[in-house]
């Protein structure tokens, strides 16, 4: 069997030694800062994702990541600063060759604010609001948009959680394309999921994604250290 370069990837990723975790991580916190990755399987191919986080004083703390999915031709980096109480801010690039499935080359920049907030042992919610500018090869310009979600997670009890999350994005003016179509984003988009933790360090979660008329599914396994 001929193995691709994915394959090996995710080979070595799995056969790293997980010994190396030591961090007492709890991942049905989405915003929480650790270092490690996730890998996963879905409706776009293979996902994976880095991640290392850094103390920067008493008050805030960096997440560095980097994911990538639909066979390597989407990639995303990002910057999230989180202050103690949970105050957070975030930079985000993404790289698609593949856009919308149209073989299209695009570019999103955005900046994110959120603040995550705990109701009680069980319940969670975490609002954000975002501003970015997104451009594809079609495009004749660029388009600022903004975003607004909630993202809430609910824990079954101490190694189960489910989470849902709505998102709503509006373009500020319309998306104009060299031919001359002009069109707006104006989209609910949607995610759920359902997690098992099963120590301190690692995790399996499925997720299912509602994103302007597409059903996208994954399946992976975040891992600390």
């Amino acid at each position: 069997m001929k193995l691709t370069k994915t394959s090996l990837l995710i080979a070595s990723l799995i056969s790293s030694p997980l010994v190396l975790a030591n961090n007492n991580v709890d991942f049905s916190d989405s915003k929480q800062h650790y270092s490690g990755f996730d890998i996963g399987y879905g409706s776009n191919d293979f996902d994976i994702g880095l991640q290392y986080a850094k103390s920067l004083n008493n008050d805030w703390s960096l997440l560095s990541s980097y994911s990538s999915d639909d066979n390597f031709d989407n990639h995303e980096l990002g910057f999230d600063f989180q202050r103690s109480d949970g105050l957070g801010l975030v930079f985000e690039y993404e790289h698609d060759t593949n856009f919308q499935s149209d073989n299209l080359r695009a570019n999103d920049y955005s900046f994110s604010l959120y603040k995550a907030n705990t109701v009680n042992e069980q319940f969670s919610v975490v609002p954000q609001v975002t501003l970015g500018n997104l451009k594809h090869q079609q495009m004749s310009s660029s388009i600022y948009y903004t975003s607004a979600s909630l993202d809430m997670t609910y824990n079954l009890n101490p190694s189960m959680w489910v989470g849902f999350t709505p998102e709503y994005t509006y373009s500020l003016g319309k998306v104009k394309e060299k031919n001359g179509n002009q069109s707006t984003l104006r989209d609910w988009d949607y995610t759920a999921e359902l997690g098992y933790q099963l120590n301190s360090t690692s995790a399996f979660v499925y997720s299912y994604q509602y994103d302007d008329g597409n059903n996208l599914s994954l399946f992976s396994f975040k891992h600390s250290f």
